[in-house]
């Protein structure tokens, strides 16, 4: 495996094909995206800026991507929508707030993922009231359903300005005179067994679609794991397989956030380790490392 900053032969040949004609309409693209994050892309634009960026970046010893400065990472994830071109951050927050109720097809997307949640909890055993755990919550949207459906939710996010703007989702149950139990706590995936515990407390850990964000998606596991009582679940929900590492690049790159795909293979052995012993496969059995992992472990005892 070449080292970062070695030139070969593999790096000389993707640096000169992404200087090359053949990808000036990708490089066009991308330059266009770095200016506006909401631009409309065809899928074949999508790829063709992607796979520019890709080449470019490999050249560079930039590809595939390396995170080891946690600060620099979290700091990254919290400053995300602020910096995102084009957009401001009252725009991104507003669009975060109406999740999942966007116009199209992300509509039909996420209610569909989220009725594919609240089967897992089920298949699990996982009943309201029962105690619930959703680490990188986002602006709360899938807490605020659960909450509503009877179970006791605490959502948690890295970044405190998100979790101000979900906390509104609080008065939203109450108005409807729901009486509810949803609470919102700033904490890192990695540390929320101590930012917010208490430890052995919860029936379930929910992680959606947030997990591949974490600077090291171990020690979120780890750390889930301690939050869970004996005999709890942790779901681990629409998390990318791995080629989500190419598909999402030119993403990760325009908002400078950490986006990885991650191994069935590898998600299970940790998950083992971490002291879970029975799992449950919502997903597709024959992934081919690209279908979305839906994966339930169940933690040893009760």
């Amino acid at each position: 495996m070449a080292r970062a900053g070695e030139v070969t032969p593999l790096r000389r040949l993707a640096g000169w094909l992404a200087e090359s004609p053949l990808l000036r309409r990708g490089k066009n693209l991308y330059e266009a995206n770095c200016k506006h994050w909401n631009m409309q892309l065809s899928r074949s634009e999508k790829l063709q800026a992607g796979l520019r960026l890709i080449l470019r970046d490999y050249a560079a010893g930039l590809f595939p991507p390396r995170f080891e400065d946690r600060e620099a990472t979290y700091r990254a994830e919290i400053e995300c929508s602020e910096s995102l071109p084009g957009v401001t951050l009252e725009t991104a927050a507003l669009a975060d707030m109406q999740k999942p109720f966007w116009v199209g097809p992300r509509l039909r997307t996420y209610l569909r993922d989220f009725c594919l949640i609240h089967e897992s909890l089920e298949r699990c055993g996982i009943l309201p009231p029962a105690r619930v755990l959703e680490m990188g919550c986002g602006f709360g949207w899938t807490s605020e359903f659960l909450a509503a459906i009877g179970y006791e939710v605490t959502g948690t996010s890295i970044a405190a300005s998100s979790i101000e703007w979900a906390r509104k989702r609080i008065a939203s149950l109450e108005a409807k005179g729901l009486q509810r139990v949803l609470r919102f706590e700033v904490a890192p995936m990695e540390s929320v067994a101590e930012d917010v515990g208490p430890k052995g407390y919860y029936d379930a850990v929910l992680v959606y679609e947030a997990l591949h964000h974490a600077f090291s998606w171990r020690e979120a596991i780890q750390s889930a794991a301690e939050c869970l009582k004996p005999g709890g679940w942790l779901l681990l929900c629409n998390e990318p397989n791995l080629v989500h590492t190419f598909s999402s690049y030119r993403v990760a790159r325009l908002s400078n956030t950490h986006e990885i795909g991650l191994s069935r293979r590898e998600l299970t052995a940790h998950m083992r380790q971490c002291g879970m012993t029975q799992f449950i496969n919502m997903g597709a059995r024959l992934h081919f490392w690209i279908k979305p992992h839906w994966l339930c472990g169940r933690k040893a005892g009760g």
